[in-house]
């Protein structure tokens, strides 16, 4: 049984990019940045352990098979096992924080766990979360999205990745730990058949940042923010770039920069989210109206 909450989408064209090869993982590896410049390294502490080099092959469609990156995500991940009748298994995007819906809108663990119990019936023993890092603690958190996500199932057994997930072409997934990962610029262009990194396709968007800042496109520093919290594992810089897309009146992103400034509580944090909340609801956004009540009435 399984259940897919990626998304595909076009991404646009190349011909306006220069290729920038090397990431840092949980450190600032990049030449320029229009939105942070000047960068700090303690803004990118996530509190793991990482080490060694993995190189991805760039697709070059003069003579391979390439796949639009993102729609390479759905694709692994329909190919992904679905468990049988006794696991339930989720494909999803994720940080070591937080779940992303198909259109990167941040889903929160009891969000999730509301949309799976209809598929718990009495064979489904167990879940499988196929997303990155959903058994490991980063730095600001006291447990892993697995165990908030049983725990919204009042225990109900969740197994999640260890490290970023990859997917195979013939339906098989490992993990991997590295600091670094070289290849893939803007757009991610997947070989058809290599193992695909699935953080990779939205890491890709931060490389053109400063294009999107230009062009004052919300959409795509959306998802470059997602980049900075999946694949960057940079949290404070997604939060920046969310509010970056917020500033151009795109409410899903004012919507993820509340719930991240929600969940931190540092400072300030609470009266930036509630204004950020009313921002996306004057947009129409129903679920920062539903959170926006849900934290008012509590306070």
């Amino acid at each position: 049984m399984e259940l897919i909450c990626f998304r595909v989408f076009n991404i646009m064209n190349t011909n306006k990019f220069t290729y920038i090869s090397c990431y840092l993982v949980g450190r600032i590896f990049f030449l320029t940045f229009l939105i942070i410049p000047n960068l700090a390294f303690a803004e990118c502490d996530h509190g793991f352990h990482l080490e060694g080099v993995i190189s991805v092959k760039d697709c070059d469609p003069a003579v391979d098979e390439c796949i639009n990156g993102i729609q390479a995500i759905y694709e692994y991940g329909k190919k992904l096992d679905d468990g049988g009748d006794k696991i339930l298994t989720v494909s999803i995007m994720s940080s070591p924080w937080r779940f992303y819906g198909p259109d990167m809108r941040i889903i929160r663990p009891k969000e999730l766990a509301e949309n799976l119990k209809p598929a718990l019936d009495d064979k489904v023993k167990s879940i499988l979360v196929y997303a990155s890092w959903t058994e490991n603690i980063p730095h600001g958190r006291t447990t892993t999205l697995a165990r908030e996500l049983s725990e919204s199932l009042d225990g109900f057994p969740v197994k999640g990745i260890d490290g970023f997930l990859w997917a195979k072409d013939n339906g098989d997934y490992y993990s991997t730990k590295q600091a670094f990962t070289v290849g893939g610029g803007f757009p991610y262009r997947h070989r058809s058949g290599d193992d695909l990194m699935i953080a990779i396709p939205y890491g890709s968007y931060i490389h053109a940042q400063d294009f999107f800042v230009k062009e004052r496109d919300a959409k795509a520093l959306r998802y470059a923010a997602v980049g900075w919290d999946v694949f960057i594992l940079c949290p404070d810089i997604a939060l920046q770039t969310f509010e970056a897309a917020a500033a151009l009146s795109d409410s899903i992103s004012a919507y993820n920069a509340a719930v991240i400034r929600l969940e931190r509580g540092q400072k300030g944090d609470f009266d930036a989210a509630s204004k950020l909340l009313n921002q996306a609801s004057d947009l129409g956004d129903d679920k920062a109206k539903a959170l926006l009540l849900e934290i008012t009435s509590k306070k």
